[in-house]
Parts: structure tokens; sequence; C-alpha cells
């Protein structure tokens, strides 16, 4: 059965409500439905920071069905998803949970020891929304991105993927995962969510939030820096709503 502890998650409102489907739903839309054999199988986990806090993401996968559970400070739920559709010409997976809340999944990457994995929770249309989904992009922000898990517990939290210093016109930054430097002023890492591509960290009262746009060139970084008085607005900010500057490593 679901828990939800805060409301607060990774910028997102979540709430309790959601569109239920029903069995008269899903006959109607049974032609529209894939049955390919689902082959994944085991745990996979994803490790990362919240607001200061570790999150424990775990996806365990069944031929029929998907456990999901989430542990931490912040946030946490578990629920099994029964299996409703898998297209493996473009594995995509749709499935039910014990409250008839509809999901779909798209998996990337996988090998013996990782997958990427994207989650959309249909809250709008349920089964009608999940078969209309297409495959994101592979930088997609929305939903929390593209995470990778792996079958290990103790894999490692995503980390800043660049490091160095940067400039623009009125900013420095010193980069680094642990560490940000922003015009002199050191900022802690609270936490780097790697779907999001987003940083945020700390010094004192005040807390730092980096967007990272494009990481195809190290040499020059579209970046959204901004400072907020209250952790909350850095989280709950999107990628979406946020402009973006060019910043010159040095």
């Amino acid at each position: 059965m679901k828990r939800l502890i805060l409301v607060l998650f990774g910028g997102l409102v979540l709430a309790s409500c959601a569109y239920k489907n029903t069995a008269e739903e899903t006959q109607k839309f049974a032609s529209q439905l894939v049955s390919d054999p689902f082959s994944l199988t085991g745990d996979y986990h994803w490790t990362f920071q919240l607001m200061g806090g570790i999150q424990h993401s775990v996806h365990t996968f069944y031929p029929d069905s998907i456990t999901y559970s989430m542990d931490g400070r912040v946030y946490a739920t578990d629920y099994t998803m029964r299996k409703l559709s898998y297209d493996q010409s473009i594995n995509k997976w749709i499935g039910q949970d014990e409250d008839s809340i509809v999901y779909v999944l798209f998996f990337r990457d996988l090998t013996d020891t990782t997958l990427t994995l994207y989650k959309h929770k249909c809250s709008s249309n349920g089964l009608a929304e999940a078969i209309e989904f297409e495959l994101p992009p592979p930088d997609a922000t929305e939903d929390h991105g593209w995470n990778m898990y792996a079958h290990s517990a103790t894999d490692k939290a995503d980390r800043l993927p660049v490091a160095g210093t940067y400039s623009a016109p009125t900013e420095s930054l010193v980069l680094s995962d642990s560490v940000v430097i922003l015009n002199n002023k050191p900022f802690s890492r609270l936490s780097y969510h790697a779907g999001e591509r987003r940083w945020v960290g700390q010094a004192d009262s005040i807390f730092l939030q980096i967007f990272i746009r494009d990481i195809s060139d190290s040499a020059q970084l579209h970046l959204s820096v901004t400072e907020f008085n209250n952790l909350e607005r850095a989280y709950r900010t999107q990628y979406s709503s946020v402009d973006f500057r060019e910043y010159a490593r040095e």
C-alpha cells in the first residue's frame, strides 16, 4: 500500500488521488495493448539525494508485474503494478497498481548490471494517456527524467558530470560535485539529480540551484544559476521554467 510522507518530491507536488482505471476501460483499449513477453527480472536500485537526505528507489521486475518502493527522509512509498501491456520493439511497459492508477515505463541502455528507466504516472486520462504517451527524448527532464538503476543496492548516487572554472559576464563559477563556488562563495552539495539535471547546494541559509542544459561541450556550458533563501523553492522550480546563460571555461 502506498505511503505518502511529504508532498514535495523533486519539484513536483504529489497527490494521493489520480485517474483510476476501470475494467471497462481496459477492455475498451484491449486491441491497442501489446502482449510481448517481459523477460527482465530482479531488483534494480537507484540512490540519490534530495533536500539533504538520501532516497533509495527500487524497482523489482517480474514477468507479470513490477513492484516499486522508495525509502528516505523526504518521501516513502511502495506499490505493485500489474502488467497490462509490453511492446518489446520500443521497450514500453504499461501497468496498473492496486489503486487502479496507470503507469507507463520505458527502458533503454539495458546491460547485465544496469538499466536506464523513464516512468510516467497517468494522472489525467489513465490507460488512454498511457497508450498515447510516446518515447521521451534522451534529454527529457519531465517526470524526473531518465535515471540509471543498478542491480547492486550499493550503487553510487548521481554525480555532477562536469568540473572546472567557468565564467559569464557577471559571474564566476568553480564547479565540482561536492562544492560549487559562486563569486568566491562556496556552496556545499545537498544533491545532484541527473534526470532533472539539477544541482542544489547550501551556504549558511542560502541555497544555490544549478540546472545544466547541455554538457556535450565541456568548454562551454549553458547553465541556469539561481540563489534562494528557501530550500523548497530550490527544489520546486522546474527545468522548463528557467533561463540559461552561456558560461565559458577559463
